[in-house]
């Protein structure tokens, strides 16, 4: 197959609840159209597909791929599902990581694929919870010989001095990579695609693997339950509830959640939540739980809890 013939992917990875899927669904906006086919391939923990529901409203094409992360135990289900959406003629595909990936792994596998071209890495980081995530060391040096570019998410959410802490930290790892600040997640599709010149497409096969054989790959440990809940319940209940949940047991929690005015989003960030509408009609809530101690017995417990603030 000829280069320019080849389908070009950008890789878009960071720390859970960072914004990748926000990035991401302004990128599609912004390219995709009737004679542009995008894919987004989504990488998730757990069995509530949360962001493919808001893909499907706004008429996105998706392919997921659930219960485990890419760069490790979902490999195999990464090389199924670039199968898969290759059929599709996709123009463009973007994958989004776990939020533990790493990008070496992910690298080797895609470069298999004689129809893809890696058009870009990128990492999209929570200015907000960076020092929350960063014992975990899920900002790696091992990631800079991959990135392309770094998007600086949720910089309104913290004051100038903090900023520059995060920027310290980050240009300690990321010399030399462009970055760009945002609120709210948009960024030009220019910047972030179409990346020629990228570090990853200069990189052999061996190479790769020597990284990944020579470097260290250790998860920061998380696992994820859901609470699937018939009947309505009440928002203001729920949203207790998750608060009540310990930010150093459950980094993430999203759902939808059927609600007396109609079903809603709820998307939590260590403790901080969001609500949104969604056209889904989907008659039970679901909610996705995501952190170290994401286990059967906290399950038990705020599933029924959950069950108790129902109308």
């Amino acid at each position: 197959m000829n280069e320019h013939k080849k389908v070009p992917i950008n890789i878009v990875m960071g720390q859970l609840g960072s914004g990748k899927t926000t990035v991401i669904m302004s990128l599609v906006k912004q390219v995709a159209g009737d004679n542009y086919n995008v894919v987004w391939v989504k990488n998730e923990y757990g069995d509530v597909n949360v962001d493919g529901e808001l893909a499907k409203e706004q008429g996105l094409k998706t392919e997921e791929i659930m219960n485990g992360c890419i760069c490790c135990t979902a490999l195999g289900k990464l090389e199924d599902a670039i199968v898969e959406v290759l059929k599709m003629n996709a123009d463009r595909i973007i994958l989004e990581t776990a939020g533990t990936a790493h990008p070496a792994p992910i690298a080797l596998e895609l470069k298999r694929f004689n129809e893809l071209q890696i058009d870009s890495f990128v990492e999209v980081i929570d200015c907000l919870n960076f020092k929350a995530f960063d014992d975990h060391g899920l900002i790696r040096k091992s990631h800079a010989d991959y990135i392309d570019f770094i998007v600086l998410n949720k910089v309104n959410l913290i004051d100038e001095r903090r900023l520059d802490d995060v920027l310290d930290e980050v240009l300690a790892i990321y010399t030399d990579t462009p970055r760009i600040k945002t609120e709210d997640g948009f960024v030009s599709a220019e910047l972030l695609l179409g990346l020629n010149h990228n570090k990853t497409r200069q990189k052999d096969l061996d190479e790769i693997k020597d990284q990944i054989n020579n470097s260290p790959h250790h998860h920061v440990h998380v696992n994820a339950f859901s609470c699937k809940i018939d009947g309505v319940l009440k928002p203001d209940r729920v949203e207790e509830i998750c608060q009540s949940v310990s930010k150093q047991d459950i980094y993430r929690i999203k759902g939808i959640v059927v609600t007396p005015n109609g079903n809603k989003v709820l998307n939590g960030v260590y403790n901080r939540f969001t609500w949104s509408d969604i056209q889904n009609k989907q008659q039970r809530t679901e909610i996705l739980f995501i952190g170290p101690s994401a286990n059967e017995l906290l399950k038990n417990k705020i599933c029924e809890q959950l069950n108790q603030v129902k109308l």
